[in-house]
């Protein structure tokens, strides 16, 4: 396997490789992170993401890993320990911000050492963000799994023909066809929705029993969460800790604009069927929202990105080390 050095030189050459080591390292210094047996270059980027996981800015997360990689190369430290670097963090943290910050880091650094995998949950109507909020969550807090319950829904299609199960082979906009005509549009909208969720709930169910027999920690991501999310607020902690959320777009004329966004960005993702059945999506909104404050479940409205990243960060981090005390306590 040949290094990024190697890389470089071999595609774009030498020359090119010592203007961004120049550019990179001014010092003509790179500090390695060693870790057991595999070492890493020191990375203020990576750094700066563990770091605002705790809620803290970005800026001044990016000062605290500029500062820190200065300090170690004035003192001639080129080679550390990712437990001694955690240490220097967490250190300068509570001493910079408050115990509770740095407490909030240490966790949000250490997810995949927890006694049971996080199971974090983003529902939400069509158009709310939840794929780009799932893969910029699981970026910065080393999530390497992350699954859509449309991708769910698509399998079960495979299994289940349009003839057993009609209700799974719909949009979840176009979920009230075939319902009862007895009942007024609205009803049979959301009643052939809850019908659609609640079939798709059986492969949630199974994709998270996999994660926790596999103890690996993951976001899931659509639609079609609310059942599911349900129940686990009656299951607890036993075997993972879950973070059901809810996003939002409150203001209809944005929530609108992300299609008109969304079909200049994807082809595959044309904007027209979505203007066409926005009437419905709404309603399902509507239905999310209500059944989530019914049952005591965050919603959280992304009107602006920076806004609600940190405002989820500290949300998930937040709940997380609640249900950890709590786990913890249990058992004493």
């Amino acid at each position: 396997m040949q290094s990024v050095d190697e890389l470089i030189v071999s595609r774009y050459g030498k020359e090119l490789l010592r203007t961004l080591t120049s550019e990179l390292f001014p010092s003509g210094k790179q500090i390695c992170v060693f870790r057991r047996n595999a070492i890493s270059p020191f990375s203020k980027g990576l750094l700066t993401q563990s770091i605002t996981a705790a809620g803290i800015k970005p800026e001044e997360a990016y000062k605290i890993a500029f500062d820190l990689e200065a300090d170690l190369i004035k003192k001639d430290i080129l080679r550390i320990s990712k437990k001694k670097l955690f240490e220097e963090v967490f250190s300068t943290i509570k001493n910079k911000y408050s115990p509770h910050l740095a407490g909030l880091y240490k966790l949000a650094s250490r997810i995949d050492e927890l006694d049971r995998p996080v199971i974090i949950y983003l529902a939400g109507a069509s158009g709310t963000g939840k794929s780009v909020m799932s893969t910029f969550l699981a970026g910065r807090l080393g999530i390497n799994k992350i699954t859509g319950t449309d991708t769910i829904r698509e399998i079960m299609r495979l299994v289940f023909k349009r003839d057993l199960l009609p209700s799974l082979h719909n949009s979840s906009s176009k979920a009230g066809v075939g319902m009862p005509k007895t009942i007024d549009k609205n009803a049979r909208l959301i009643s052939g929705f809850c019908l659609q969720a609640q079939q798709v709930s059986v492969g949630v169910k199974a994709v998270v029993d996999r994660a926790v027999k596999e103890r690996t920690s993951m976001i899931i991501e659509g639609v079609h969460l609310l059942p599911y999310m349900q129940q686990t607020l009656q299951e607890g902690t036993k075997r993972a800790y879950h973070i059901p959320i809810t996003l939002s777009l409150m203001n209809d004329k944005h929530h609108k604009d992300r299609f008109f966004e969304r079909g200049k960005g994807n082809e595959l993702r044309k904007k027209e069927p979505y203007l066409r059945s926005f009437e419905n999506i709404r309603s399902i909104h509507e239905y999310c929202i209500s059944e989530s404050e019914n049952n005591e479940i965050e919603v959280v409205d992304n009107e602006d990105f920076d806004e609600t990243t940190n405002t989820l960060m500290q949300l998930i981090i937040n709940t997380l080390q609640e249900q950890v005390k709590s786990t913890l306590t249990s058992k004493s």
